[in-house]
């Protein structure tokens, strides 16, 4: 850890190998994600695969805040791409674009994820990005691959979990890259091998909704929003709902944001991306609060939104979301620690645990330093540095929540998939949980009071 490290510098990846043990300071924490590389081999098949481009630009994207020696990949710089965020851009300038790096050949002793079918692509290990329909995962023999017609959520879902199931292995989790892992987004509740978990084609997609809260996952679900096949992007309107502006340790979770983004408002970063995609925003640079109520208006087409996805990180503006402000809400909830820091929890309301029950009163937080900084506190002092000061500073630091792009990344297609499915028919659930330590275990409780919404939809492009 260095003296210019402030709650606003730090990289919330690194310091979970810093809280974890791992690494003895934030400064070596970093210098350890600075020296993995993750690598991606990218079929030629691509080019008539959305899923598969949602893979790609998702591995770059989320997988190069966490690996921050680079995330390399192999592929041919065409053909052009037809996902929104990268549209007619060749493959190769899709990779540069998102700050991955075109090589011309992979290191067989670094970790590989292949998406599509690439030619022999080879690693110290080689897991498969596989994706059907509503599924998205991850596979470690190519005979297990399943590619095509999927949705692009499933390949951002796929892709986030082959990042996460590196990025573990890679600091010594012996069991993550070792095992198939996937999600249905359709019926989370089912084994995603499962013929029921496929879903329907994407006919319908949502029209109208807020962010409310533009971090971690709020950028997120941007992220996710910005795939989905619009046939026509003007038709939606999406209001963007928060109060900060970048700092330079947001550059570590936030997918849309990079350093050039330093001090700007997120609601302006978040805006020019969506608008960038041809989508309507509204703007409030505000917090969430009880103030803050959707207007109606005579004309449906001037109302504004009734839905909202929620990605706040902290209990109060949670509690407001189960009244009647909003006919569906989808709220996503991260860990925020060493441990839990890779726990998924969401929550749609109505329902009827209501927000009580959802958001529970959470245990104090002790305002002492972790163990973890006390050898800083005493190598600062040891330099005539004032030991109140120290300690005030550091604290500041702890309390800032570690996280992992990828992490968000997959929380966001469970959020964005619920609204899906309800566009779709699909089966409520009004809660969905899983910790990707062992996203074999997957939670979806059953919505027994849903209500009656249905939110405004426009047509997806015909696949």
């Amino acid at each position: 850890m260095t003296a210019d490290v402030t709650r606003d510098t730090v990289h919330r990846t690194a310091k979970l190998l810093f809280e974890s043990g791992k690494a003895r300071t934030l400064a070596e924490a970093r210098a350890c994600l600075e020296s993995m590389v993750l690598q991606v081999a990218v079929g030629a098949d691509i080019g008539r695969d959305l899923a598969a481009q949602a893979a790609l630009l998702t591995a770059v994207n989320a997988g190069g805040r966490a690996f921050l020696g680079g995330v390399h990949v192999v592929v041919d710089d065409g053909p052009d791409l037809d996902v929104p965020w990268a549209a007619g851009v060749t493959a190769g300038a899709a990779v540069q674009r998102f700050g991955g790096v075109v090589v011309d050949r992979l290191d067989p002793a670094l970790p590989t994820l292949a998406i599509g079918a690439p030619v022999e692509p080879v690693g110290s290990y080689v897991l498969h990005v596989t994706h059907h329909g509503w599924v998205g995962g991850i596979v470690q023999s190519p005979g297990s691959h399943r590619a095509g017609g999927g949705i692009a959520p499933a390949g951002i879902v796929a892709a986030a979990l082959g990042i996460s199931e590196v990025f573990q292995r890679e600091l010594g989790d012996p069991v993550p890259g070792r095992r198939d892992v996937g999600v249905s987004l359709w019926r989370p509740d089912l084994d995603w091998r499962s013929a029921e978990a496929i879903g329907p084609d994407l006919q319908f997609l949502p029209a109208a909704f807020w962010l409310l809260g533009l971090g971690h996952l709020g950028q997120a679900y941007a992220w996710v929003v910005g795939m989905l096949p619009y046939a026509t992007p003007a038709d939606v309107r999406v209001g963007l709902v928060d109060y900060d502006r970048v700092v330079a340790g947001n550059t570590a979770t936030q997918l849309l944001v990079t350093d050039a983004d330093v001090d700007r408002r997120k609601t302006r970063v978040v805006a020019d991306a969506l608008e960038g995609l041809g989508l309507d925003t509204a703007i409030v640079d505000r917090a969430f609060d009880d103030n803050f109520r959707p207007t109606p208006h005579a004309d449906p087409n001037r109302s504004e939104p009734t839905v909202a996805l929620a990605g706040f990180d902290s209990r109060d503006p949670r509690f407001l979301l189960g009244d009647d402000r909003f006919t569906w809400v989808v709220d996503g909830g991260l860990g925020r620690g060493p441990v839990d820091y890779l726990d998924i929890v969401i929550n749609t309301f109505p329902a009827p645990e209501g927000v009580t029950m959802a958001f529970p009163e959470p245990r104090p937080r002790s305002q002492a330093l972790p163990d973890a900084y006390e050898s800083e506190v005493a190598d600062r002092m040891a330099k005539g540095m004032d030991e109140t000061a120290v300690r005030c500073g550091l604290l500041d630091i702890a309390g800032v929540t570690i996280g992992a792009a990828f992490v968000g990344s997959v929380a966001a297609c469970l959020v964005v998939g619920d609204l899906l499915r309800q566009l779709h028919g699909g089966s409520p659930f009004s809660v969905v949980h899983v910790n990707l330590r062992h996203p074999e275990n997957l939670e979806a409780v059953p919505n027994r009071a849903p209500g009656e919404a249905t939110p405004a939809f426009t047509l997806a492009q015909p696949s």
